[in-house]
């Protein structure tokens, strides 16, 4: 019963960690919030994090990292995502058993090397599966369902949205769920990522872009991930909430623009601006602390 336990918990945890949250109940209402929009979508989720989770047991990686569901994330994001994009086949399951795989084995490099992928080995995998398949024709492309929303409140329904977004979901009660579920692990992560949802539907609607995309959060789920991934306590997180934000919104403008497929590219770019400018600081910091000292 315990080793079952684990394993649910484990499984959890991958979905739980696609916004950076290691934590059972988070996962568990992340997948209540896609099985809300679309059961098949939760369907994709479930079994591509299993199939990931799997796969690291086998490779006798890092039972620690296993556990804290590191392997778990890209997988159903893939398996989320191409369910999103294509009617289910057997290719399509197929490729989401192969995507999840794959996926497993881009985070281990990651680790090993010290490289910070974030979600990158979803996108590298969903484009070209995207991309092969479309060109191709293997495969017949899912029309979205028209989702009925409530009027008003603006500003909400973007932020809503963009939660939503961050896992192809469209409605403002998956989002809801989604931020639930960070806030209940790290509500200072989800009020970073409300705001930062809010800051880039601004810069898009500045920059004079479809208000409707703005609405339906097209434009801010990479600022939520931006604002989750750099939040903290003291002002400088802020300052880097927002440089990230700024970062990823206009380079998520520019690839819808040019008509390229964005996924969470703009929210990964960001991180590997923030990530060495944070130590640079952190580095500066140090030596200023030393020549205080002596």
């Amino acid at each position: 019963m315990k080793k079952i336990k684990t394993i649910v918990e484990t499984v959890l945890k991958g979905i739980g960690q696609i916004m950076l949250q290691e934590s059972a109940w988070t996962g568990l209402l992340f997948l209540i919030a896609i099985c809300y929009d679309s059961l098949l979508m939760g369907v994709g989720a479930l079994i591509s994090c299993i199939i990931a989770t799997t796969t690291a047991r086998i490779c006798k990686f890092s039972n620690e990292n296993i556990k804290a569901g590191l392997y778990g994330f890209n997988a159903t994001l893939i398996g989320v995502g191409l369910v999103f994009f294509f009617e289910t086949s057997p290719l399509i399951w197929f490729l989401i058993v192969l995507g999840s795989i794959l996926s497993t084995l881009l985070m281990e490099f990651s680790i090993r090397k010290k490289i910070p992928f974030f979600t990158f080995p979803f996108i590298v995998i969903t484009v070209i599966a995207v991309l092969s398949i479309q060109h191709f024709g293997l495969a017949t492309a899912r029309i979205p369902a028209v989702n009925v929303e409530m009027d008003g409140l603006e500003v909400f329904e973007v932020a809503a949205h963009a939660y939503s977004e961050v896992i192809f979901q469209g409605t403002i009660a998956a989002g809801l769920l989604f931020f639930t579920g960070v806030f209940l692990n790290n509500p200072t992560a989800a009020l970073y990522g409300f705001v930062a949802a809010v800051i880039a539907g601004a810069i898009a609607h500045f920059d004079k872009d479809s208000v409707k995309l703005i609405e339906d959060g097209m434009f801010s789920f990479n600022a939520v991930l931006c604002g989750i991934a750099c939040s903290g306590t003291k002002p400088r997180d802020g300052l880097y909430v927002l440089l990230s934000v700024v970062i990823a919104t206009y380079f998520d403008i520019f690839m819808m623009h040019n008509g390229w497929i964005t996924l969470t590219f703009p929210f990964v770019l960001s991180m590997w601006v923030i990530g060495p400018l944070k130590k640079i600081v952190g580095h500066f910091e140090n030596k200023m602390a030393i020549v205080e000292e002596k």
